[in-house]
Formats: structure tokens, sequence, C-alpha cells
């Protein structure tokens, strides 16, 4: 299993990555600044120095590049949380905590998790390339959450955990979940899930 996620994309230059990154950048700091409606791909090709037909070249849309910046915060938050696990704590009490950590930005930054989420969820063909990644990192966290712990039967755990995060992040961008609320709602899952076992 990798340690982030990882989507496939065509081979690019030195001079073409950075392009990218940039345009990376550019609409993570937009999304940040003004949410999801602050991201145009005008607006993130001004903020990259590039012109919009340069950035059209990278990315389909705004929903194609603000998945492409989640998938890259979600790996390195995988990256995170594989190279610093909880330890010395009962398993609960670890797999909580892991899970905390993994969604600690959601609060720290909310308009950027918000416009990056409802991208996501608007389900164009031009993001359903990450889907596959988006979902095996999010699996690694509860993966890392429960660790060696003797939960019996994971499979349905790590189900139902992944549902509960997924749940709480459309809830946040329909405006039925607070920032605060997410890490909050997937550790009464958790606790739930795992208490007794």
């Amino acid at each position: 299993m990798t340690s982030g996620a990882e989507v496939v994309v065509r081979p690019l230059s030195a001079t073409q990555s950075a392009t990218r990154h940039r345009l990376l950048d550019a609409a993570r700091a937009l999304a940040t600044e003004g949410g999801y409606e602050a991201v145009g791909m005008r607006a993130v090709a001004a903020r990259a120095g590039v012109s919009a037909p340069t950035a059209y070249l990278y990315f389909a849309s705004k929903d194609h590049v603000l998945v492409d910046v989640l998938v890259e915060l979600v790996g390195q938050t995988t990256a995170t949380l594989s190279a610093r696990p909880q330890s010395g704590r009962h398993a609960v009490e670890r797999a909580v905590a892991t899970l905390r950590r993994a969604v600690q930005n959601v609060e720290k930054e909310p308009n950027l998790y918000v416009a990056l989420t409802r991208a996501y969820i608007a389900g164009s063909l031009a993001v359903a390339h990450a889907r596959g990644a988006l979902e095996s990192s999010t699996r690694r966290w509860i993966d890392l959450a429960l660790g060696d712990g003797d939960f019996g039967d994971r499979e349905p755990i790590v189900r139902i955990l992944e549902d509960v995060l997924f749940a709480n992040m459309v809830g946040l961008v329909t405006g039925g979940r607070a920032p605060g609320e997410v890490a909050d709602e997937l550790e009464l899952a958790a606790r739930t899930l795992l208490q007794e076992r």
C-alpha cells in the first residue's frame, strides 16, 4: 500500500511540472481566501502568472484543479500519519487521536476544504481520475488509526468510518456541519464502533 495519494498524470518536463504546481498553489490560495466561488480558471491562471489557455492545458476545469489540490493534501496527510503514528495509548484512544489528526486541517482552513469537497462531489468526468487515489488514502487513514488493535472484523468498521467521514464532509459543504464538528462526529463514530472490543 502506498503512503500517499497518487494520480497518474502524463509525463511532464521540469518546466511543465513547475507550471502545474504554480496552478495548484494558486487554486489553493484562492479557495482558502474566498472558497469555491473565488476559484475560476482565469483567476487561477492570473494568480499563477500564466495565460488561461496555458492553464487549460493542465486542468480541464476548476473542479479538476481543486480535486488535484485535494489529492495532494490528502497524500501529505497520509504521509504524515504514516511517518508519525500515534503510540503509547489504549487502542481506542490511539484510533481517535489518529482520526482527529487526519481531519484537523478542515477546522483550520474551512473555506479550502469546503471548496475541495464541493469540487469532488460535483462528480464531473474531469475529477473521476482522482476517486481511487482519494478513497485509498482515506482507507489508509482508518487502517493507521486501527493499527494492530484487535477490533474483530475490521472491514465493516473501516467502511463505516469511511462513510461517516464522507457524510460529514458533504455536511460541511451543505451547511449541515460546522468545521469543528467533522472531527467530533468521526470520534463519536469511532468510540461507538470500537468500544468493548
